[in-house]
């Protein structure tokens, strides 16, 4: 995809980030209610420990979204294991391949051990991320974290695929 382009954040972009984790988690809100502060925000309490390896992208010079990877899957406690701990396109952005384009590039940046997972009610996400993923070697089933139900997908990276 031209025009796409992936960029490392770093501490200048994290109000960046947090502001659009306002409208991730709006979008999230369709599925799961998350309650409004007196602030008129969504609370997020993760921020700080998912910025490992935090990225912003862009679409012909436009923010089109973000996400924030880890180096360790919290759900299975695997480590090493790359974890997409949050990822998000804006709307205007979706179904025009970028999500996808972005991903295989944080792929690339991360070769190695993958875990991504979707909430059960989230079917947007678990049909981007079934399409996004590798269908050869990669392994997926249910579980239960953190009081929800979750898909996990775990598969094997390497730059050579792409």
């Amino acid at each position: 995809m031209t025009g796409a382009s992936l960029i490392r954040a770093d501490a200048t972009d994290k109000p960046v980030i947090a502001r659009l984790i306002q409208l991730y988690l709006y979008d999230m809100a369709a599925q799961d209610p998350f309650p409004i502060g007196a602030d008129g925000a969504y609370a997020y309490d993760y921020l700080d420990r998912f910025w490992q390896h935090p990225y912003l992208f862009h679409l012909d010079g436009q923010i089109a979204g973000f996400a924030l990877v880890i180096d360790h899957c919290p759900i299975t406690q695997t480590a090493p294991c790359w974890f997409m701990a949050e990822y998000f396109v804006l709307r205007p952005y979706r179904q025009q391949t970028l999500g996808r384009t972005i991903f295989h590039a944080i792929l690339n940046h991360h070769p190695g051990r993958w875990h991504i997972a979707t909430q059960s009610q989230n079917r947007a996400g678990d049909a981007f991320w079934a399409r996004a993923t590798p269908a050869e070697g990669r392994n997926e089933f249910k579980t239960r974290f953190d009081d929800a139900n979750w898909t996990l997908r775990a598969f094997d990276w390497d730059k050579r695929r792409a």
